[in-house]
Formats: structure tokens, C-alpha cells, sequence
């Protein structure tokens, strides 16, 4: 049985009314990393998955993971401690980067937000 394009879409548009599938209600892979040449930060993160938490004291390359549903207002931001050094903040859905900054210099800030 050979089906052609028009007949795979339309067979693909009908299964997701039937199930209900669209974007929004599919899992994605989420992460924030933190990374940068001065290795003692202090990170805030907000909805992941919920609520507001707080690291200190964490080395370049920290991350943290979940699985989300949908989406929503996702917030981090990560200090430099020292007196010199760059810091970069990154939120990343299913492997790609979708938000990114970098500070350079004493006790900066980088943060990113939206809603992902």
C-alpha cells in the first residue's frame, strides 16, 4: 500500500483531532545551564518545574533538567562571585537554545525569561 503526501497529512491531522495532540500538550526537555570563566555563582530559578529556588556556591557547567507539559513562565539568572569573570545563563527546550545572555566583570548578573 502506497499512500501518498496529502493522504499522510491528512491521516496525521485526523489522528491529532482525534487524540487531542497538538504542540502544547507535548513533553519537551527543559534545562538551565549556568557556565563562564569565573567558577562561584549564585543562581535563582523560577518554574522549573515550580516555585522559586535558590543555589550558592555553584561551578561553571551546573545544570538542572525536568520534563514539561505545555508551557510557561520560565525565569533564571546566576550571579558571579568573584571579581572578575564572565558569566552565561541559558534556557534549553529539547537541545536547542532558546534564550541566552552573558555578563563580564566583578559580582555581575545574567539572566534570561520568557515564556517557554
Amino acid at each position: 500500500m502506497k499512500l501518498n503526501i496529502k493522504t499522510l497529512i491528512a491521516l496525521s491531522l485526523l489522528w491529532m483531532a482525534i487524540t487531542g495532540c497538538t504542540k502544547e500538550s507535548m513533553q519537551s526537555d527543559y534545562k538551565y545551564e549556568v557556565s563562564g570563566t569565573a567558577g562561584d555563582y549564585s543562581i535563582t530559578c523560577e518554574g522549573a518545574p515550580s516555585g522559586t529556588v535558590q543555589y550558592s556556591n555553584v561551578g561553571s557547567g551546573w545544570a538542572y533538567t525536568w520534563k514539561q507539559t505545555g508551557t510557561r513562565w520560565l525565569y533564571m539568572s546566576a550571579q558571579n562571585n568573584t571579581d572578575n569573570g564572565t558569566v552565561t545563563v541559558k534556557i534549553i527546550r529539547d537541545g536547542k537554545v532558546v534564550a541566552q545572555q552573558t555578563s563580564s566583570g566583578a559580582y555581575v548578573i545574567a539572566t534570561v525569561d520568557g515564556t517557554y
